[in-house]
């Protein structure tokens, strides 16, 4: 389980690199600003997401799972208006909606007990 929680992680890092620079430049989709701008906060909160994940955050991989499923509902309207990079983000997004369903919830990391001080 451990691989695949890291790859569902690389994914969600991968395709939240690739919306972070929208705000600078949407090559050439001409969508407004405001939507820019939410594609690349989206991109923050998948990093934070896939971070959570790792962490083994009780909250990562619900996270991980909605950053997905908004970047899949993305890409399927970017490959309906035709826009340029719209296959490799419904492909990624699949993978983070896949390798998420897949990493189990209560997958949480092993506690260390600590000595008593004296």
């Amino acid at each position: 389980m451990r691989t695949i929680r890291w790859a569902a992680a690389a994914a969600t890092i991968l395709m939240s690199l690739m919306n972070l620079p929208f705000v600078i430049d949407d090559g050439g989709a001409g969508l407004p600003a405001v939507v820019n701008w939410l594609i690349s906060l989206l991109g923050v909160v998948g990093i934070v997401s896939a971070i959570g994940l790792l962490r083994h955050a009780g909250w990562g991989r619900p996270a991980v799972l909605v950053v997905g499923a908004i970047n899949l509902i993305g890409a399927v309207v970017a490959l309906v208006g035709g826009m340029e990079g719209a296959i490799i983000g419904l492909v990624v997004s699949a993978s983070i909606l896949v390798l998420g369903l897949l990493t189990r919830s209560g997958d949480r990391a092993p506690v260390v007990a600590s000595a008593p001080s004296a």
